[in-house]
C-alpha cells in the first residue's frame, strides 16, 4: 500500500513537471501557422473547406497548449487585405509573412513561422474507401531570416464510409482533423525547439520579445512610464510603433525578459511614480495600464527604483 501511494505522489509530480514545461516552452514566442494548400492534391483539406477550417484550429490550440501565441489568419486578411479563403503557395505565404512583420504592428512581429501542406489520395476497393493524408511543412525563424528545417511527409490513413465523393471525404477528414494537428504541431516543435531551447527556468532568455502596452488616461505620466521602461528595465531592446490619439496612448516594447518580470516592474514603477487609482492587466502579450481616476501628474519625489 505504502509503495503504491509512493508511486502516485511520484507520477503526480512528474505530471506536474510536464505540464509546467508545456507552459513555458513558446512564452511570449509569437508565430504564424498557414496553410499552403496550392496544390490541387490540397483540395480535400483546404482553408476554403470545412476539413481545413476544422485542421486550422486545432492546430492552433495544439500550439497554444504549449505557450505559443499564434497569429490569427483572420487578422493578417483584414491587415494585408487578401482573400481569406484563396489557395496560397509556399512563396507567397513567406512574402505575407515578410508583409506582416515590417507592418509596423507588435502583434504582427513574429518571431517564427510554420508552414503546413496536407496532400490527399483516395483509394477505393470492393469494401470502401481509404484516404491518404501526407502532412509536410516548413518553419522559419524570422528574426534570424532563415529556414529551421523541413518535416514530412508524414502520411495517416483514414478510412471513408462506402460511396464517399469528394464532398463526403472533406465532411470526413474534418472529424480527424485533431489528428492530423498533433502532427503538424509535434513536427513543427521540433524544428522551433532551436529557438525555445534558449528559454530559463525563469522565463527570461536570449529572445528577444514584442509586447503591446496601452496606456488609457494618463497623457501626463505615459511619457514617463514609457522612458523607464525603455531605458531602465533589464533587457530592454526599446519601443516600436507608437500611437497616441487623445488620451489613449499604445506601443510596441521589445525585451528579453520574461513577461511575468515586465509586469512586476510596472508595479514598482505605478508605485514608485505616486500613482493612484491605476489597474494593470496581462492579456497574452497585451499590458494595459489604466487611470480610472483623474490624470494624475507623476509625484514631485521619486524614490530610487529597483527592478530585480
Amino acid at each position: 500500500m505504502k509503495s503504491t501511494v509512493i508511486r502516485s505522489i511520484f507520477v503526480f509530480c512528474l505530471s506536474i513537471f510536464a505540464l509546467s514545461s508545456f507552459a513555458i516552452e513558446g512564452s511570449d514566442i509569437r508565430i504564424m501557422v498557414l496553410q499552403d494548400d496550392a496544390d490541387d492534391n490540397a483540395n480535400c483539406v483546404s482553408y476554403s473547406n470545412a476539413a481545413g477550417k476544422q485542421a486550422a484550429q486545432k492546430i492552433g490550440e495544439q500550439f497554444n497548449r504549449y505557450g505559443y501565441t499564434v497569429v490569427p489568419r483572420e487578422s493578417l486578411a483584414a491587415e494585408l487585405r487578401f482573400d481569406l479563403n484563396s489557395p496560397l503557395d509556399k512563396a507567397q505565404l513567406i512574402s505575407l509573412a515578410k508583409k506582416a512583420k515590417s507592418s509596423g504592428r507588435a502583434e504582427f512581429d513574429i518571431q517564427a513561422l510554420v508552414i503546413y501542406k496536407i496532400l490527399c489520395d483516395a483509394h477505393q476497393d470492393s469494401v470502401a474507401i481509404t484516404v491518404d493524408a501526407d502532412i509536410s511543412g516548413s518553419v522559419y525563424d524570422t528574426e534570424a531570416r532563415r529556414e529551421l528545417g523541413d518535416f514530412g511527409p508524414i502520411e495517416k490513413t483514414f478510412s471513408m464510409p462506402p460511396k464517399c465523393d469528394a464532398r463526403c471525404i472533406t465532411m470526413e477528414l474534418r472529424k480527424h482533423a485533431g489528428d492530423m494537428a498533433i502532427v503538424v504541431a509535434d513536427q513543427a516543435r521540433n524544428k522551433l525547439a532551436m529557438i525555445t531551447k534558449q528559454a530559463k527556468q525563469d522565463g527570461s532568455s536570449n529572445r528577444i520579445n514584442i509586447f503591446n502596452v496601452r496606456l488609457e488616461n494618463m497623457s501626463k505620466t505615459s511619457t514617463k512610464i514609457r522612458s523607464i521602461m525603455e531605458k531602465e528595465f533589464p533587457g530592454s531592446k526599446g519601443i516600436t510603433s507608437m500611437t497616441s490619439s487623445g488620451n489613449l496612448v499604445k506601443f510596441g516594447y521589445k525585451s528579453t525578459a520574461s513577461s511575468d518580470k515586465i509586469r512586476d516592474w510596472l508595479e514598482i514603477v505605478i508605485e514608485d511614480l505616486g500613482l493612484e487609482n491605476i489597474s494593470l492587466s496581462l492579456d497574452g502579450n497585451l499590458f494595459t495600464i489604466r487611470n480610472d481616476g483623474v490624470d494624475n501628474p507623476p509625484a514631485k519625489k521619486v524614490t530610487e527604483r529597483i527592478f530585480q
